[in-house]
């Protein structure tokens, strides 16, 4: 149980987008230690990660940091791809082969001095399972470097709400962007599934994917775009008419649903 905290604190859009459960674990840590955890990830965790996906115990892995936004609030996310439901619930059993797997294959001296780096407090504030919903993806492109999750509090009947986003704007949006009206090469929509209660104050996200930090921070539109009919009708089924919160976040490093590993720029 230890390693699979241990996995869920310090592990939790490649990414694998099938419609399936996914872990977002977020974390505040400190400045000068960053670095560390960064190197942590990219030279055991990621490959622990990679091990997994090539058996089919995960579809995807990414650890990302937060861009802009409040000092009090958490400033790395990881996500880990689980896909269905008998993934999720050997998650751990899973973590642990093949952390022993990865382990096993280092010389002993080196595992030593690994074990070592990878024991220290991963300053985990919070983790969420979530149900992916909606994914729509330029053609042609093979990725994205930033993304922006917009966090909302939807009142009501989630499932309306969540038809609405992919009858409404999944269509405009997966239109437009296969016009290049507009630099967002991705959205997704996920349902929050645990933790539940009136603690925590949203329960869906939406994701935008775009290539660039400049592509997010001033998407275009074409002058000709026409925006959809309805979006009103979205906008009063989240508590205070908009999203909760939205905050900008750089994929550092991925792993992909074919187990490739990559460091984005």
């Amino acid at each position: 149980m230890k390693k699979l905290f241990t996995f869920l604190t310090l592990l939790s859009v490649s990414l694998s987008f099938s419609q399936g459960y996914y872990i977002q674990g977020y974390r505040m840590i400190p400045q000068d230690e960053i670095q560390t955890h960064i190197e942590n990830e990219r030279y055991f965790h990621s490959k622990v990660a990679q091990s997994m996906i090539k058996d089919g115990k995960a579809t995807g892995w990414a650890m990302l940091q937060r861009q802009g936004g409040s000092s009090n609030e958490p400033n790395i996310m990881f996500y880990v791809g689980v896909g269905d439901k008998s993934n999720l619930e050997n998650l751990g059993v899973a973590y642990n082969s093949a952390y022993k797997k990865v382990m096993s294959s280092m010389d002993e001296g080196i595992a030593t001095f690994v074990k070592r780096a990878i024991n220290i407090d991963g300053h985990g504030v919070f983790n969420t399972t979530l149900q992916r919903t909606n994914r729509e993806m330029k053609n042609n492109v093979d990725g994205f470097n930033f993304i922006k999750i917009n966090y909302a509090n939807v009142k009501g009947n989630i499932n309306e709400f969540d038809k609405l986003q992919k009858d409404i704007w999944g269509n405009f949006v997966k239109k437009e962007m296969n016009r290049n009206n507009g630099s967002q090469v991705m959205w997704s929509t996920a349902r929050k599934v645990t933790p539940n209660g009136n603690g925590y104050n949203w329960n869906y996200i939406t994701v935008d994917g775009y290539e660039t930090y400049e592509d997010l921070i001033a998407p275009e539109w074409s002058s000709n775009t026409k925006f959809p009919q309805g979006l009103d009708k979205i906008n009063s089924m989240m508590d205070g008419g908009t999203f909760y919160k939205q905050v900008v976040w750089k994929i550092l490093m991925s792993v992909n649903s074919k187990g490739e590993f990559k460091v984005h720029n």
